[in-house]
This record gives C-alpha cells, sequence and structure tokens, in this order.
C-alpha cells in the first residue's frame, strides 16, 4: 500500500506550500478600531478580537454599547477568514419632551458578519516607504440575525438590534509598514438589499423612525460608502505600545445601484479618532494586545452628533509558520 507522506518531514513540506515558514507578518499591536490591515493570518494562526464602542449622544439620555467579537483565521494560500457577532446593549432614559416616562433597555445579537480577506501582495521592504505595501480584496456578507420586527412599544426602540437586510461588501485594503510608522487605508462599497419593517423601525441614520401604526413598509437602503484610514507610530516594539491617529466616514446615498431610488433616509457622517496600545502579555505563541481611544464627531448629515468611547484586547494564537512580534 502507498501513503501519502512518507515521513514527517514530507508532511510538513507539504504543509509548508500553504504559508512561507515562520514568517513574521505585524508587530504586537492592537491596530486601528475601523480600519482593517491587509495581512492575512497565517495559516495555523488565529485571533478573537472583542470590541466595545459606546455610542453616546450629548443632550440625549441614550446610548447603544455595540461589542462585536471577531474571529479571524489563517486559511493559508494568502486567504483568511473572519466572524463578527455582535452583542448589543441599548439604553433609554426618562425623557419627559419625547412622551418617554419610564427607562428601558434591551440586550441581545445584532447582525452577524462574514468575512474573507484575499491578499493579493505583500509588503515588499519595512524600511522603504516607497516600495509596494501589502494590498488586500475582501468580500464581506452580513446576515439580519438582529431583531428589526415586533418591536414592543414599551421598549422606545431599545429592542431593535439589526435593520432587517442582507448585505454584501467589498473593500480594498492597503498597509505600509516603515519602522517605527504604519499607513492603513480601507475603502468599499456596501450593497443592502430590501427589506420589509414595521412599527417603530429605527432607520440606519439613528434618527428617522416609523410610525407605530405603519405595517409592512418595504425599505430601500441606499447605497453605503465605506472609507477609513489611520497613521500608527509604534514607540516601543517589544511591548507593542504605541499611539494612533484614525479617521472614518460612511455616506448613504439616496439610490440603490442595484435597487434603484431609497426610501429610507440618505445620510453621512465623519469622525476622527486618537488612540492609543500596549501589548501584554506575549510570547511566540501567545500575544494580548490592548487598545483604547475615542471616536470624535467632524462632520454629520442627517446623522446624530455622536462621541466614542471605545475598547479592544486581542488575543493571537500563533502557529508555527508565522508570528505576531518584531
Amino acid at each position: 500500500m502507498m501513503f501519502p507522506f512518507t515521513s514527517d518531514a514530507d508532511m510538513s513540506r507539504d504543509f509548508q506550500a500553504l504559508a512561507p515558514p515562520i514568517l513574521p507578518w505585524g508587530p504586537n499591536t492592537s491596530g486601528p478600531f475601523f480600519t482593517g490591515t491587509a495581512e492575512v493570518e497565517p495559516i495555523g494562526s488565529w485571533y478573537l478580537e472583542p470590541f466595545a464602542y459606546d455610542y453616546i449622544t450629548p443632550g440625549i439620555s441614550a446610548s447603544s454599547l455595540y461589542m462585536p467579537m471577531r474571529l479571524a483565521v489563517g486559511l493559508g494560500h494568502n486567504l483568511e477568514f473572519d466572524t463578527f457577532l455582535p452583542l448589543i446593549q441599548n439604553w433609554q432614559g426618562v425623557d419627559a419632551s419625547q412622551g418617554i416616562d419610564h427607562s428601558a433597555s434591551h440586550f441581545g445579537v445584532g447582525n452577524t458578519h462574514f468575512e474573507v480577506k484575499w491578499e493579493l501582495t505583500s509588503d515588499a521592504d519595512v524600511y522603504e516607504p516607497l516600495v509596494r505595501p501589502a494590498i488586500s480584496l475582501t468580500f464581506d456578507f452580513w446576515v439580519p440575525s438582529g431583531q428589526y420586527q415586533n418591536l414592543n412599544p414599551q421598549d422606545y426602540g431599545t429592542d431593535q438590534l439589526g435593520n432587517g437586510t442582507y448585505n454584501e461588501g467589498v473593500f480594498v485594503l492597503v498597509r505600509k509598514h516603515v519602522k517605527p510608522f504604519m499607513f492603513y487605508l480601507q475603502v468599499g462599497d456596501i450593497i443592502e438589499n430590501p427589506s420589509t419593517v414595521g412599527a417603530g423601525y429605527t432607520f440606519n441614520n439613528g434618527t428617522g423612525q416609523l410610525p407605530l401604526t405603519t405595517t409592512n413598509f418595504h425599505m430601500v437602503d441606499g447605497n453605503l460608502t465605506y472609507y477609513a484610514g489611520a497613521f500608527e507610530h509604534v514607540v516601543n516594539t517589544e511591548w507593542g505600545a504605541g499611539y494612533l491617529l484614525e479617521f472614518y466616514g460612511e455616506t448613504q446615498s439616496g439610490t440603490n445601484l442595484f435597487f434603484g431610488a431609497a426610501n429610507a433616509p440618505s445620510w453621512s457622517f465623519f469622525w476622527l479618532a486618537p488612540e492609543v496600545e500596549l501589548t501584554w502579555p506575549h510570547t511566540q505563541k501567545f500575544a494580548a494586545t490592548w487598545g483604547a481611544g475615542v471616536a470624535l464627531p467632524v462632520y454629520q448629515s442627517n446623522y446624530p452628533h455622536t462621541y466614542t468611547p471605545m475598547g479592544t484586547v486581542t488575543l493571537y494564537f500563533n502557529g508555527p509558520f508565522g508570528y505576531r512580534g518584531m
């Protein structure tokens, strides 16, 4: 009988064909909050990254704590698979001017996000600024797992955890490492499929809401453009200590690329976010990176003036074909 491998060495060589052997692919840092990185995880490596975004609008006694749990797994062949399972805690306080006579809160799961990342090029030289950067494409899909129908009027919208749409998106990601600095860019387009929503539904801009008498409203959202970028300075590479300045914006138009004129409100915003980061502990097999920051509103159109404190920890489990570290 013939076996596919004649020795452990043969098995190892076949496995290494999926990824470069013992290749560092980035320093121990948490990175930006809104801008993805163009590098993919090597096969055998993965990480778990819970985030927390606390959306606060001054003058309004309400808030929303958005906590996506990200799992990223290296697949080999320059591919990575990511899932984002968002946990959401909404709160509404008493507001007599809006007819809200009691507080309400609701906790649950939002829309689930799946992503496949394909790295097209790697960073050619981390010491030269004018050489080829790392470039990737991502193909994204959202499932409406968050509650959006049969909302309870007594919850004042806190029980709405999703928008009821299946979404598809394509993004371009760029990262250039010029020690001790890193530059990130992400631009993409999201198609939101039509959905049927009902009484009390709040649109994507967080302000427009359907009357309580509405039933079976056929909603069409406009095209959604996403853009973000970041500058990162790694002050201490051993501890992954550094700071970032990030920008982030979204624009939803009045027309859907595939489904025609939208009947949901159009809106846009632009934020700036200073952030800090630190790694502890870190070994060749495991690293935990911590990040914190706040997103500050610069511009908004038909969108709330929102301040967003943020935090994250990334738990890297490093495989045999690449590791987080310098």
